[in-house]
């Protein structure tokens, strides 16, 4: 059987969700980045810019699902930096 790789984080596409404002479902397209501030949220590949077709809102809209899979890699990820720097430590200390 062989080993089926698991994601750490999901991207999703927002358009198929429901419009926030109206509730609507399949009604969001892409709008694009209008000054700075959009540009930059556009920019870090986490939220973009959508637009409803039918009560016209317009915002920023997530397109990364964290897990709880994805938390506890990250926070085994961490302890197992954590002691990386311990043990580091330990090693500097023997040679001083």
């Amino acid at each position: 059987m062989p080993f089926k790789q698991k994601k750490i984080i999901l991207r999703l596409d927002p358009s198929y969700k429901r419009c926030p404002s109206c509730g609507e479902v399949n009604v969001l397209r892409r709008s694009r980045a209008k000054n700075f501030w959009e540009s930059t949220l556009k920019f870090t590949g986490v939220y973009r810019m959508y637009r409803c077709r039918k009560c016209n809102w317009r915002g920023p809209l997530s397109n990364v699902v964290v897990t709880l899979e994805s938390l506890k890699k990250i926070a085994l990820f961490g302890l197992l930096l954590y002691f990386i720097y311990l043990l580091i430590g330990q090693v500097v200390k023997e040679f001083k």
